[in-house]
């Protein structure tokens, strides 16, 4: 009776090492788990200009609740880093993006002085970015410019304002179309608005009509436009967010899609970085803000 038991444990040991061995090469017949990859994005979340960052927030996260609700593959995390609306915190964000291997893309800062800032950091990591407000040139071929490059503004300015030059930094030498911080240019607007021919996105932010008052009315100013956002994007935004979407959460919306297009099939840096020359940035529309409304369209430069 001792030696049968003794037989039986060696054969019951045989067959669990056989076991083992069959299920990590076959995971004992279940499929593989779809990858989890990651889209990154700097934005500001706190300080003057937090609205417009929040808005960002909610267009990406409700692009990509509803691709995973949809059994899209692969499943698509957001990660969100705060960058105060500054400059110098939005390039130090690109290093802590870039150590996370599983981000695969990010979303560039939707203000034009910290975008610059950040984008030029995540060139250097050669992480794919859509930057969302203007840039002003190609900065690395890893990063496109979704949000438009100074040029495109100021050729869909051209037929409203003349002989003006970008300014991101104060002091002005002279009229000048204004991309920087929404303080800067309230002040502007209020103390010296002969400067201040026209603006960036930056015209469109509630916290730069809420420092302005008055001051903002007739301000024309220009950004990237999506031509079509799916149908009831808007009442889904509204659910999620408690307000309408402003012209960034439209961009920022737009530029989560593209993004999830590219993961779709390419599921490493390398190969959205292939295939980034496929997503095509919106046009420029030129606005006026009337009365308490930021987007009275003007015109539109394709």
């Amino acid at each position: 009776m001792v030696g049968f038991t003794r037989r039986s444990s060696g054969v019951i040991l045989v067959f669990s090492v056989l076991l083992s061995l069959i299920c990590t090469l076959s995971a004992c017949g279940s499929t593989s788990t779809p990858p989890i990859l990651k889209i990154g994005l700097i934005a500001p979340f706190e300080g003057p200009s937090r609205s417009s960052g929040y808005s960002v927030l909610h267009a990406a996260r409700l692009r990509i609740h509803e691709w995973n609700e949809a059994g899209n593959e692969p499943q698509v995390e957001l990660v969100a880093l705060n960058d105060n609306g500054d400059a110098e915190l939005s390039a130090k964000l690109a290093a802590q993006l870039a150590a996370d291997p599983d981000i695969i893309i990010v979303l560039a800062p939707p203000q034009s002085h910290t975008s610059v800032a950040a984008s030029r950091a995540l060139g250097t990591y050669e992480l794919p970015t859509l930057s969302l407000s203007p840039l002003p040139e190609p900065i690395a071929s890893s990063v496109l410019p979704y949000g438009g490059l100074d040029t495109d503004l100021q050729r869909a300015l051209s037929p409203f304002v003349r002989n003006t030059t970008i300014a991101r930094d104060l002091p002005l030498s002279g009229p000048s179309i204004w991309l920087g911080d929404p303080l800067s240019l309230a002040h502007l607007m209020q103390s010296s608005p002969h400067l201040v021919s026209a603006a960036g996105p930056v015209g469109a932010e509630i916290s730069f009509s809420a420092w302005a008052g008055s001051a903002a009315e007739g301000l024309i100013w220009a950004g990237a436009t999506p031509a079509a956002l799916p149908l009831g994007f808007v009442q889904s935004y509204q659910a999620a967010a408690g307000e309408s979407p402003g012209p960034i959460a439209n961009l920022a919306y737009a530029a989560t899609d593209e993004a999830l297009r590219l993961l779709q099939t390419n599921f490493s840096r390398s190969s959205v970085l292939s295939a980034l020359d496929t997503v095509k940035a919106p046009s420029i529309q030129v606005y006026r803000r009337q009365q308490s409304t930021c987007c009275e369209p003007l015109s539109n430069y394709e």
